[in-house]
Protein backbone atom coordinates (compact mmCIF):
# COMPACT_ATOMS: atom_id res chain seq x y z
CA UNK A 1 0.00 0.00 0.00
CA UNK A 2 2.60 2.46 0.84
CA UNK A 3 4.31 2.03 -2.79
CA UNK A 4 1.06 4.14 -3.66
CA UNK A 5 2.29 7.21 -1.41
CA UNK A 6 4.01 10.27 -2.56
CA UNK A 7 6.45 11.88 -0.52
CA UNK A 8 4.27 14.57 0.66
CA UNK A 9 1.86 11.86 1.93
CA UNK A 10 -0.89 11.75 -0.79
CA UNK A 11 -1.80 8.20 -2.60
CA UNK A 12 -2.81 7.35 -6.44
CA UNK A 13 -4.82 4.66 -7.49
CA UNK A 14 -2.41 2.74 -9.34
CA UNK A 15 0.66 4.09 -7.96
CA UNK A 16 2.26 7.49 -6.20
CA UNK A 17 -0.04 10.38 -7.02
CA UNK A 18 -1.88 13.51 -5.91
CA UNK A 19 -4.96 15.70 -5.85
CA UNK A 20 -7.95 13.35 -5.05
CA UNK A 21 -8.54 13.92 -1.19
CA UNK A 22 -10.97 11.58 -0.98
CA UNK A 23 -8.89 8.60 -2.08
CA UNK A 24 -6.22 9.87 0.13
CA UNK A 25 -8.73 9.68 3.27
CA UNK A 26 -10.32 6.24 1.97
CA UNK A 27 -6.03 5.11 2.43
CA UNK A 28 -5.23 7.18 5.89
CA UNK A 29 -8.18 5.06 7.32
CA UNK A 30 -7.83 2.04 6.19
CA UNK A 31 -3.71 2.53 7.88
CA UNK A 32 -5.74 3.82 10.63
CA UNK A 33 -7.80 1.10 11.37
CA UNK A 34 -4.57 -1.45 10.67
CA UNK A 35 -2.49 0.30 13.39
CA UNK A 36 -5.46 -0.16 15.75
CA UNK A 37 -5.88 -3.63 14.97
CA UNK A 38 -2.21 -4.03 16.06
CA UNK A 39 -0.65 -4.07 11.94
CA UNK A 40 2.75 -2.74 11.92
CA UNK A 41 1.81 0.88 10.29
CA UNK A 42 5.73 2.82 9.66
CA UNK A 43 5.07 5.87 11.74
CA UNK A 44 6.66 7.95 9.05
CA UNK A 45 4.41 6.82 6.56
CA UNK A 46 1.30 7.53 8.47
CA UNK A 47 2.28 10.91 9.79
CA UNK A 48 3.28 12.09 6.43
CA UNK A 49 -0.49 10.78 5.57
CA UNK A 50 -1.86 12.72 8.29
CA UNK A 51 -0.34 15.97 7.41
CA UNK A 52 -1.10 15.92 4.21
CA UNK A 53 -5.53 15.82 5.29
CA UNK A 54 -4.06 18.93 7.49
CA UNK A 55 -2.42 20.42 4.98
CA UNK A 56 -5.69 19.66 2.00
CA UNK A 57 -8.15 20.96 5.03
CA UNK A 58 -6.09 24.23 5.29
CA UNK A 59 -6.30 25.01 1.69
CA UNK A 60 -9.39 23.32 0.63
CA UNK A 61 -12.91 24.71 2.53
CA UNK A 62 -15.19 24.68 -0.59
CA UNK A 63 -17.85 22.65 1.28
CA UNK A 64 -20.17 23.41 -1.86
CA UNK A 65 -17.72 21.77 -4.00
CA UNK A 66 -15.77 19.07 -1.95
CA UNK A 67 -17.96 18.31 1.18
CA UNK A 68 -17.62 14.49 0.80
CA UNK A 69 -13.80 14.99 0.55
CA UNK A 70 -13.61 17.76 3.60
CA UNK A 71 -15.84 15.31 5.78
CA UNK A 72 -13.90 11.91 5.14
CA UNK A 73 -10.50 14.01 6.03
CA UNK A 74 -11.94 15.59 8.95
CA UNK A 75 -13.03 12.00 10.30
CA UNK A 76 -9.65 10.54 9.85
CA UNK A 77 -8.17 13.56 11.56
CA UNK A 78 -10.89 12.70 14.15
CA UNK A 79 -10.20 9.19 14.82
CA UNK A 80 -6.08 10.01 15.71
CA UNK A 81 -7.24 12.67 17.82
CA UNK A 82 -5.95 15.11 15.19
CA UNK A 83 -8.72 17.06 14.39
CA UNK A 84 -10.43 20.59 15.89
CA UNK A 85 -13.57 19.78 17.23
CA UNK A 86 -14.17 23.43 16.77
CA UNK A 87 -14.00 22.57 13.09
CA UNK A 88 -16.14 20.26 13.84
CA UNK A 89 -19.10 21.86 15.63
CA UNK A 90 -18.71 24.90 13.17
CA UNK A 91 -19.96 22.59 10.24
CA UNK A 92 -22.57 20.60 12.11
CA UNK A 93 -23.96 23.82 13.12
CA UNK A 94 -24.04 26.09 10.30
CA UNK A 95 -22.94 24.39 7.29
CA UNK A 96 -24.29 21.07 7.10
CA UNK A 97 -26.74 21.46 4.63
CA UNK A 98 -24.29 22.23 2.61
CA UNK A 99 -23.22 18.73 2.65
CA UNK A 100 -24.56 16.75 -0.51
CA UNK A 101 -23.48 13.09 0.24
CA UNK A 102 -24.98 11.11 3.20
CA UNK A 103 -21.93 9.55 3.79
CA UNK A 104 -20.44 12.45 4.41
CA UNK A 105 -22.87 13.87 7.30
CA UNK A 106 -22.35 10.60 9.12
CA UNK A 107 -18.83 11.08 9.09
CA UNK A 108 -19.23 14.75 10.69
CA UNK A 109 -21.41 12.81 13.08
CA UNK A 110 -18.70 10.19 13.91
CA UNK A 111 -16.15 12.54 14.18
CA UNK A 112 -17.82 14.69 16.66
CA UNK A 113 -19.31 11.34 18.93
CA UNK A 114 -15.03 10.43 18.67
CA UNK A 115 -14.95 13.59 20.95
CA UNK A 116 -17.89 13.02 23.38
CA UNK A 117 -20.11 15.30 21.68
CA UNK A 118 -22.97 13.06 22.10
CA UNK A 119 -26.18 14.91 21.50
CA UNK A 120 -24.22 17.16 18.33
CA UNK A 121 -23.49 13.85 16.88
CA UNK A 122 -27.27 11.86 17.64
CA UNK A 123 -28.79 15.17 15.22
CA UNK A 124 -26.22 14.79 13.19
CA UNK A 125 -26.69 11.15 12.09
CA UNK A 126 -30.28 11.90 12.27
CA UNK A 127 -29.62 14.47 9.38
CA UNK A 128 -27.55 12.22 7.40
CA UNK A 129 -30.12 9.31 7.41
CA UNK A 130 -32.98 11.88 6.36
CA UNK A 131 -30.97 13.22 3.24
CA UNK A 132 -30.64 9.19 2.51
CA UNK A 133 -33.96 9.04 2.29
CA UNK A 134 -34.81 12.28 0.68
CA UNK A 135 -32.08 11.39 -1.87
CA UNK A 136 -34.03 9.08 -4.35
CA UNK A 137 -31.37 9.36 -7.59
CA UNK A 138 -27.76 9.49 -7.30
CA UNK A 139 -25.54 11.85 -8.55
CA UNK A 140 -23.01 9.70 -10.85
CA UNK A 141 -20.59 12.75 -10.91
CA UNK A 142 -19.69 12.43 -7.69
CA UNK A 143 -16.35 11.90 -7.56
CA UNK A 144 -16.30 9.86 -4.19
CA UNK A 145 -16.48 6.29 -5.50
CA UNK A 146 -19.83 5.66 -4.56
CA UNK A 147 -23.59 4.39 -4.48
CA UNK A 148 -26.72 4.56 -3.08
CA UNK A 149 -25.47 0.93 -1.34
CA UNK A 150 -22.22 2.18 -0.21
CA UNK A 151 -23.08 5.61 1.25
CA UNK A 152 -25.77 3.59 3.22
CA UNK A 153 -23.38 0.79 4.14
CA UNK A 154 -20.94 3.41 5.56
CA UNK A 155 -23.44 5.36 7.88
CA UNK A 156 -24.42 2.31 8.99
CA UNK A 157 -20.89 1.02 9.97
CA UNK A 158 -19.90 4.36 11.62
CA UNK A 159 -22.73 4.37 13.69
CA UNK A 160 -22.55 1.06 14.57
CA UNK A 161 -19.11 1.88 15.19
CA UNK A 162 -20.22 4.92 17.94
CA UNK A 163 -20.33 5.58 21.63
CA UNK A 164 -23.33 5.24 22.70
CA UNK A 165 -25.05 4.04 19.15
CA UNK A 166 -27.26 6.32 17.90
CA UNK A 167 -31.14 5.69 17.68
CA UNK A 168 -31.28 5.93 14.10
CA UNK A 169 -29.32 1.93 13.56
CA UNK A 170 -32.64 -0.15 13.22
CA UNK A 171 -33.27 2.48 9.98
CA UNK A 172 -30.37 2.20 8.79
CA UNK A 173 -29.98 -1.57 9.14
CA UNK A 174 -33.69 -1.83 6.69
CA UNK A 175 -32.35 1.21 4.39
CA UNK A 176 -28.89 -0.84 3.87
CA UNK A 177 -30.84 -4.02 3.34
CA UNK A 178 -33.43 -2.43 1.10
CA UNK A 179 -30.90 -1.45 -1.41
CA UNK A 180 -28.68 -4.49 -1.22
CA UNK A 181 -31.77 -6.59 -1.99
CA UNK A 182 -31.69 -4.13 -5.44
CA UNK A 183 -28.16 -4.15 -6.33
CA UNK A 184 -27.27 -6.80 -8.82
CA UNK A 185 -23.81 -5.90 -8.90
CA UNK A 186 -21.53 -4.19 -6.02
CA UNK A 187 -18.10 -2.82 -6.14
CA UNK A 188 -15.35 -2.88 -3.86
CA UNK A 189 -16.49 -0.04 -2.04
CA UNK A 190 -19.84 -1.10 -1.30
CA UNK A 191 -18.40 -4.63 -0.32
CA UNK A 192 -15.64 -2.92 2.00
CA UNK A 193 -18.20 -1.00 3.95
CA UNK A 194 -21.16 -3.70 4.07
CA UNK A 195 -18.33 -5.95 5.76
CA UNK A 196 -17.29 -2.72 8.06
CA UNK A 197 -21.09 -2.46 9.15
CA UNK A 198 -21.60 -6.33 9.57
CA UNK A 199 -18.78 -6.45 11.72
CA UNK A 200 -19.80 -3.02 13.90
CA UNK A 201 -23.44 -5.21 14.38
CA UNK A 202 -21.67 -8.23 15.43
CA UNK A 203 -19.99 -6.89 18.46
CA UNK A 204 -23.61 -7.16 19.84
CA UNK A 205 -25.67 -9.88 18.71
CA UNK A 206 -24.75 -12.03 21.32
CA UNK A 207 -28.02 -12.16 22.37
CA UNK A 208 -28.60 -14.45 19.00
CA UNK A 209 -29.43 -18.11 19.42
CA UNK A 210 -29.33 -20.41 17.24
CA UNK A 211 -29.20 -24.26 16.86
CA UNK A 212 -27.02 -25.39 13.98
CA UNK A 213 -27.57 -29.13 13.28
CA UNK A 214 -29.15 -29.75 16.44
CA UNK A 215 -26.23 -28.04 18.07
CA UNK A 216 -26.70 -24.73 20.63
CA UNK A 217 -24.79 -21.57 18.50
CA UNK A 218 -24.55 -18.30 19.52
CA UNK A 219 -24.36 -15.08 17.91
CA UNK A 220 -24.57 -14.12 14.76
CA UNK A 221 -23.18 -17.50 11.92
CA UNK A 222 -21.61 -18.02 8.54
CA UNK A 223 -20.59 -20.33 6.59
CA UNK A 224 -19.51 -21.60 3.40
CA UNK A 225 -20.50 -25.18 2.09
CA UNK A 226 -19.93 -26.99 -1.26
CA UNK A 227 -22.87 -27.53 -3.20
CA UNK A 228 -22.22 -31.37 -2.87
CA UNK A 229 -21.31 -31.21 0.43
CA UNK A 230 -24.72 -29.74 1.18
CA UNK A 231 -26.62 -32.33 -0.46
CA UNK A 232 -25.43 -35.33 1.17
CA UNK A 233 -25.63 -33.22 4.40
CA UNK A 234 -27.66 -30.95 4.58
CA UNK A 235 -27.44 -28.02 7.27
CA UNK A 236 -30.39 -27.49 9.38
CA UNK A 237 -30.27 -23.73 11.27
CA UNK A 238 -33.34 -22.92 13.67
CA UNK A 239 -33.93 -19.78 15.58
CA UNK A 240 -34.21 -20.73 19.06
CA UNK A 241 -34.42 -16.64 20.47
CA UNK A 242 -37.21 -14.57 20.81
CA UNK A 243 -36.67 -11.84 17.66
CA UNK A 244 -37.09 -12.49 14.24
CA UNK A 245 -33.98 -12.93 12.70
CA UNK A 246 -33.01 -12.67 8.84
CA UNK A 247 -30.87 -15.25 6.59
CA UNK A 248 -28.94 -14.67 4.06
CA UNK A 249 -28.04 -17.30 1.24
CA UNK A 250 -25.39 -16.54 -1.36
CA UNK A 251 -24.96 -18.95 -4.11
CA UNK A 252 -21.90 -19.77 -6.53
CA UNK A 253 -21.71 -21.23 -9.47
CA UNK A 254 -20.19 -22.10 -13.40
CA UNK A 255 -22.97 -21.28 -15.89
CA UNK A 256 -23.87 -24.51 -17.88
CA UNK A 257 -23.91 -23.02 -21.13
CA UNK A 258 -21.65 -20.37 -22.82
CA UNK A 259 -22.93 -16.75 -22.32
CA UNK A 260 -23.96 -14.98 -24.84
CA UNK A 261 -22.55 -10.89 -25.39
CA UNK A 262 -24.07 -8.61 -23.67
CA UNK A 263 -24.04 -5.02 -21.00
CA UNK A 264 -25.32 -2.22 -20.34
CA UNK A 265 -23.86 1.17 -21.03
CA UNK A 266 -20.91 -0.19 -23.02
CA UNK A 267 -20.12 -2.02 -25.88
CA UNK A 268 -16.89 -4.45 -26.01
CA UNK A 269 -15.64 -6.41 -28.69
CA UNK A 270 -12.45 -8.77 -29.43
CA UNK A 271 -11.37 -9.41 -32.87
CA UNK A 272 -7.97 -11.77 -33.63
CA UNK A 273 -5.57 -10.70 -36.35
CA UNK A 274 -2.18 -12.62 -37.70
CA UNK A 275 0.90 -10.32 -37.79
CA UNK A 276 0.47 -9.75 -41.20
CA UNK A 277 -2.67 -7.74 -40.59
CA UNK A 278 -5.12 -10.42 -41.88
CA UNK A 279 -8.24 -11.30 -39.08
CA UNK A 280 -7.94 -14.69 -37.78
CA UNK A 281 -10.19 -17.83 -36.66
CA UNK A 282 -8.74 -18.80 -33.31
CA UNK A 283 -11.16 -21.40 -32.48
CA UNK A 284 -8.82 -23.28 -34.11
CA UNK A 285 -5.46 -21.70 -33.82
CA UNK A 286 -2.37 -23.17 -34.11
CA UNK A 287 0.27 -23.84 -32.14
CA UNK A 288 3.02 -21.13 -31.61
CA UNK A 289 1.73 -19.10 -33.74
CA UNK A 290 1.57 -15.37 -32.64
CA UNK A 291 -2.13 -13.11 -32.52
CA UNK A 292 -2.73 -9.80 -32.63
CA UNK A 293 -5.93 -9.50 -30.22
CA UNK A 294 -7.87 -6.05 -30.26
CA UNK A 295 -10.45 -4.83 -27.98
CA UNK A 296 -12.64 -2.20 -29.07
CA UNK A 297 -14.84 -0.53 -26.22
CA UNK A 298 -17.66 1.98 -26.53
CA UNK A 299 -18.61 3.92 -23.29
CA UNK A 300 -22.65 5.66 -23.40
CA UNK A 301 -22.45 7.14 -20.68
CA UNK A 302 -20.89 10.60 -20.26
CA UNK A 303 -19.97 11.25 -16.84
CA UNK A 304 -16.33 10.76 -15.70
CA UNK A 305 -16.03 7.12 -15.01
CA UNK A 306 -13.15 4.85 -13.72
CA UNK A 307 -12.92 1.66 -16.68
CA UNK A 308 -11.43 -1.28 -16.45
CA UNK A 309 -11.02 -3.60 -19.13
CA UNK A 310 -9.91 -7.48 -18.52
CA UNK A 311 -9.38 -10.10 -21.14
CA UNK A 312 -9.02 -13.63 -19.73
CA UNK A 313 -6.94 -15.91 -21.57
CA UNK A 314 -7.37 -19.41 -22.89
CA UNK A 315 -5.33 -22.03 -20.90
CA UNK A 316 -3.53 -22.21 -24.27
CA UNK A 317 -2.15 -18.63 -24.71
CA UNK A 318 0.43 -16.47 -23.53
CA UNK A 319 0.79 -12.66 -23.57
CA UNK A 320 3.87 -12.89 -25.67
CA UNK A 321 6.88 -9.69 -25.54
CA UNK A 322 4.45 -6.43 -24.03
CA UNK A 323 6.72 -4.63 -26.23
CA UNK A 324 5.62 -5.75 -29.56
CA UNK A 325 2.62 -3.54 -29.72
CA UNK A 326 4.36 -0.59 -30.55
CA UNK A 327 7.16 -2.05 -32.06
CA UNK A 328 8.25 -2.42 -36.03
CA UNK A 329 7.10 -5.58 -36.00
CA UNK A 330 3.48 -4.74 -36.05
CA UNK A 331 3.39 -2.01 -39.32
CA UNK A 332 0.33 -3.83 -40.43
CA UNK A 333 -1.73 -1.97 -37.57
CA UNK A 334 -1.13 1.39 -38.39
CA UNK A 335 -4.27 1.88 -37.87
CA UNK A 336 -4.48 1.08 -34.29
CA UNK A 337 -5.16 3.95 -32.23
CA UNK A 338 -3.22 5.04 -29.01
CA UNK A 339 -5.06 4.88 -26.00
CA UNK A 340 -3.59 6.48 -23.13
CA UNK A 341 -4.31 3.78 -20.24
CA UNK A 342 -3.50 4.84 -16.46
CA UNK A 343 -2.37 1.01 -15.76
CA UNK A 344 -1.54 -1.94 -17.58
CA UNK A 345 -1.05 -5.39 -16.22
CA UNK A 346 0.49 -8.00 -18.64
CA UNK A 347 -0.40 -11.22 -16.77
CA UNK A 348 -0.18 -14.93 -17.07
CA UNK A 349 -4.28 -15.91 -17.45
CA UNK A 350 -5.07 -12.34 -18.40
CA UNK A 351 -4.81 -8.71 -19.97
CA UNK A 352 -5.79 -5.89 -17.62
CA UNK A 353 -6.13 -2.03 -18.58
CA UNK A 354 -7.80 0.69 -16.46
CA UNK A 355 -8.53 4.25 -17.32
CA UNK A 356 -8.65 6.94 -15.31
CA UNK A 357 -12.25 9.60 -15.51
CA UNK A 358 -11.78 12.50 -18.04
CA UNK A 359 -13.88 14.88 -18.26
CA UNK A 360 -17.47 14.82 -20.06
CA UNK A 361 -15.90 15.58 -23.33
CA UNK A 362 -13.09 12.68 -23.84
CA UNK A 363 -13.78 10.23 -26.27
CA UNK A 364 -15.39 7.54 -25.27
CA UNK A 365 -13.98 4.93 -27.88
CA UNK A 366 -10.98 2.76 -26.46
CA UNK A 367 -8.64 0.78 -28.77
CA UNK A 368 -6.52 -1.61 -26.95
CA UNK A 369 -4.17 -4.28 -28.58
CA UNK A 370 -1.65 -7.31 -27.00
CA UNK A 371 0.20 -10.11 -28.42
CA UNK A 372 -0.28 -13.74 -27.30
CA UNK A 373 0.69 -16.86 -28.49
CA UNK A 374 -0.59 -20.32 -28.92
CA UNK A 375 1.88 -22.47 -26.98
CA UNK A 376 0.07 -25.74 -25.80
CA UNK A 377 -1.78 -27.55 -28.03
CA UNK A 378 -5.66 -28.96 -26.51
CA UNK A 379 -9.43 -27.81 -26.66
CA UNK A 380 -10.07 -24.87 -24.03
CA UNK A 381 -12.85 -22.63 -22.66
CA UNK A 382 -12.85 -19.18 -24.43
CA UNK A 383 -13.89 -16.96 -21.87
CA UNK A 384 -15.12 -13.31 -22.32
CA UNK A 385 -14.03 -9.86 -22.50
CA UNK A 386 -14.94 -7.60 -20.20
CA UNK A 387 -15.18 -3.80 -19.32
CA UNK A 388 -17.18 -2.38 -16.49
CA UNK A 389 -17.15 0.82 -14.41
CA UNK A 390 -15.35 0.04 -11.44
CA UNK A 391 -17.58 1.91 -8.72
CA UNK A 392 -20.77 1.42 -10.83
CA UNK A 393 -20.43 -2.27 -11.48
CA UNK A 394 -24.07 -2.40 -13.28
CA UNK A 395 -22.30 -0.95 -16.06
CA UNK A 396 -20.63 -3.52 -18.13
CA UNK A 397 -19.94 -5.46 -20.64
CA UNK A 398 -18.61 -8.89 -22.22
CA UNK A 399 -17.82 -10.38 -25.43
CA UNK A 400 -19.72 -13.99 -25.61
CA UNK A 401 -18.12 -16.69 -24.61
CA UNK A 402 -16.54 -20.46 -26.05
CA UNK A 403 -14.62 -23.33 -26.77
CA UNK A 404 -11.49 -22.91 -29.37
CA UNK A 405 -8.67 -25.50 -29.93
CA UNK A 406 -4.91 -24.96 -30.55
CA UNK A 407 -3.64 -27.32 -33.13
CA UNK A 408 -0.38 -28.51 -33.73
CA UNK A 409 1.36 -27.33 -36.51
Amino acid sequence: MLSYQASAGSFGLWGPGSGDLWLDAYVTDFLTRAREQKYDVPSLAMNQALSNLQNSLGYDQSVQDRGSEIAYALYVLARNKKASIGDLRYYADTQLEAFSSPMAVAQLAASLALYGDTPRAEATFKTALQLAKSTTDYDYYRSDYGSRLRDGAAMLALAAESKPVPTIVPELIKLVTRERAEARWTSTQDESWMLLAARALKEGNDSITLAVNGAAHSGGYSNQVEGSDLADSPLTIANTGKTPLQAVVTTVASPVQPLPAGGDGFTISRTYYKLDGTEANVTEATQNERYVVVLKVNEQNKWPSRLLVTDLLPAGFEIDNPGLVSSAQLTNFSWLAQTDAAHLEFRDDRFVAAFNPADGDHDHNLTLAYVVRAVTPGTYAHPAATVEDMYRPQYSALTATGMMEVKAP
